[in-house]
């Protein structure tokens, strides 16, 4: 079998699975769930919103807290917050303030505005974790978040691994 018998092989092998392609599994659940948040985004009068400001938001929730910290609870590199952060003050959506006890810092918490923004994608989630739990029922669902998590902890042990070395 030459080479590029081998490659299609394989990928036709691969492709005979895709059903339970962990990968596209996780892609399209983040594509719906995104979809179903700029629904109700858009239900809500806030019309188009950039998703990926919603784990930013999430991170800072009702307490300040510091780019620094942003950054790690967020998963995002601290060069990719300077510009985040400086979208979602220019939308009124975060305020910054001088950190008192530190003063090279600043402390970030979220304006009402993006206290109605976090507030709109929280009840969104929740409508749709009681969707889900009404297909899958409520144990099932339990189970799929806890293997998440589980899979979400053995990953980020494996960047605490290579950020200790």
């Amino acid at each position: 079998m030459d080479d590029q018998e081998q490659i299609q092989s394989e990928l036709a092998a691969y492709m005979r699975t895709n059903d339970r392609n962990w990968a596209r599994l996780m892609w399209a659940g983040k594509r719906l769930f995104e979809r179903s948040i700029q629904q109700a985004m858009n239900a809500s009068g806030i019309g188009p919103f950039k998703l990926s400001y919603i784990p930013f938001l999430a991170s800072i929730s009702l307490k300040s807290i510091t780019n620094r910290e942003l950054a790690q609870r967020a998963k995002v590199p601290k060069q990719a917050m300077s510009r985040t952060v400086k979208e979602l003050e220019e939308q009124g959506l975060i305020r910054t303030d001088k950190n008192q006890k530190d003063g090279r810092s600043v402390k970030i918490s979220l304006t009402i505005e993006g206290q109605k923004h976090l507030l709109t994608i929280k009840r969104q989630q929740h409508r749709l974790m009681d969707e889900y739990k009404q297909v899958v029922g409520e144990e099932h669902f339990n189970i799929a978040v806890d293997v998440l998590r589980q899979i979400i902890a053995y990953h980020e042990s494996l960047e605490q691994e290579i950020d200790d070395e």
